[in-house]
């Protein structure tokens, strides 16, 4: 089978190089599969590993690759380099680095490359969706796919639901990992709502984000989605106020209204299927055994390791982490102490850097002068980061492979619609007409054709 499936992404290379060569209508559709593949490829199987690690306790198992991967290298084989992206590229590789280095630290380093090898993945996507979001098209249609992608899921968790499950997790096998990756669609769906787009498909990513989020059972998720909702409504209406943003609010103040019962009956229900754990609390017993790994290893000890080293090393047993297996093979419960116990200073700073300069980056496109449809999107892509940083606070998913994508494509939005400004910028110098439209359409003019 592993013969086959690398024979299969062999293959697709050279078919996605000639669909990204063909007509703007075909692009369109792998534009759009950029966003859905996240959501899908674990439910299709649209992944092999080279080299498999199945029993490893981390949350890396193995050296793979994916048809994302293959149609990001067609995309960047048949388009033109970004300008104006090198920042986040190179805060993006800094990051990279960072985690290789912590490898030298790691036993074993094969596990830790892993994590590296992941990285390289998600840059790779980066760097496709940059180059894809200067189309005046590109953005629309790779948050359709988003949208598309978080309906599907909430398909799932409809279903799951019904069968008494009482956290919903669609076909991610937790409902934390699906809580996290639904705040891209979520959001990013009602940015390009909130710009203009008149499709059917946000519309769809707005209402299955918003099943999903109530699904999960999840207090950090349903909290926090539901105030980045009510944050993108207010920033965007302080931004630019239009008639039509004023009803897209109102639809979604209603929905919130409507889904918020939902939402408290699913925790009350969760809450009342769970013992009583009595006075110990877990997630501050991982706590205290990363900030005691990472004193240790202020250079860290290698991605991916957390649960080896933690057991090996005795941290969770002189932190009190009880002894049963969904305990001692769980990572902490922080994104921020698991990248830093793991990569050590450079790769939590590092990591911190790529994060914050994304989130400016985004929010000064978004206040650019003139107002324009794509700042919308930049308003949308920094309220989904700054929501997804809070929730690092209390998760750990971040660093698997479906949130790596996501975190990629919403950074390659970012880059690519700044670089798409620049470039319009320059054009405007260069032709003295400073009273020019600045992307030379309105809002409407950007809508998209309702893919197929």
């Amino acid at each position: 089978m592993r013969i086959i499936g690398l024979a299969v992404f062999v293959f697709s290379l050279p078919l996605f190089y000639v669909l990204m060569n063909g007509s703007p209508a075909i692009r369109r559709y792998g534009w759009f599969a950029i966003g859905l593949a996240p959501f899908v490829i674990g439910y299709f199987h649209l992944e092999v590993s080279i080299v498999s690690w199945a029993f490893w306790p981390g949350y890396v198992k193995g050296i793979i690759v994916s048809l994302l991967d293959s149609l990001s290298i067609a995309i960047l084989l048949t388009t033109r380099a970004a300008p104006g992206t090198k920042y986040l590229l190179l805060a993006y590789i800094g990051y990279f680095l960072a985690s290789a280095v912590a490898s030298l630290f790691a036993t074993p380093l094969v596990a830790s490359l892993m994590f590296s090898w992941q990285l390289a993945r998600a840059i790779l996507v980066f760097a496709a969706v940059a180059r894809v979001a200067r189309h005046p098209e590109g953005a629309k249609q790779i948050i359709g796919g988003l949208s598309a992608g978080i309906a599907f899921q909430a398909v799932f968790s409809i279903i799951q639901r019904f069968e008494g499950v009482t956290q919903a997790s669609g076909t991610f096998g937790h409902q934390n990992l699906l809580g996290l990756a639904s705040h891209f669609a979520l959001l990013l769906s009602l940015a390009s709502m909130m710009a203009g787009d008149r499709r059917w498909l946000p519309v769809i990513g707005v209402v299955g984000g918003g099943i999903a989020v109530m699904l999960t059972g999840s207090r950090a998720t349903t909290g926090l989605a539901g105030a980045g909702l009510v944050a993108l409504v207010i920033l965007s209406l302080l931004r630019h106020r239009t008639a039509f943003k004023m009803r897209v609010a109102g639809i979604g103040f209603a929905v919130l209204l409507v889904g918020a019962p939902v939402a408290l009956f699913t925790l009350q229900h969760r809450f009342a299927v769970q013992s009583d754990s009595g006075d110990y609390d877990e997630r501050r017993a991982f706590e205290t055994a990363a900030r005691a790994m990472w004193a240790d290893h202020p250079m860290g000890v290698g991605a991916n390791q957390y649960v080896v080293k933690a057991n090996t090393g005795g941290y969770s047993n002189r932190a009190g982490v009880a002894w049963v297996s969904a305990s001692r093979n769980a990572n902490v419960h922080n994104t921020y102490l698991l990248i830093g116990a793991e990569t050590g200073y450079l790769g939590l700073v590092s990591f911190l850097v790529l994060f914050g300069l994304a989130i400016v980056s985004a929010l000064r496109l978004a206040w650019s002068r003139p107002r324009r449809p794509n700042g919308e999107i930049a308003l949308g892509a920094a309220v989904t980061l700054i929501v997804v940083a809070l929730h690092c606070l209390y998760e750990w998913v971040f660093v698997t492979w479906i949130i790596q994508y996501l975190f990629a494509i919403t950074l390659g939005l970012i880059a690519g619609l700044s670089a798409e400004r620049r470039t319009t910028l320059r054009r405007r110098r260069e032709h003295h007409d400073p009273g020019a439209t600045p992307e030379g359409m309105t809002a409407s003019s950007v809508a998209l054709p309702r893919p197929a």
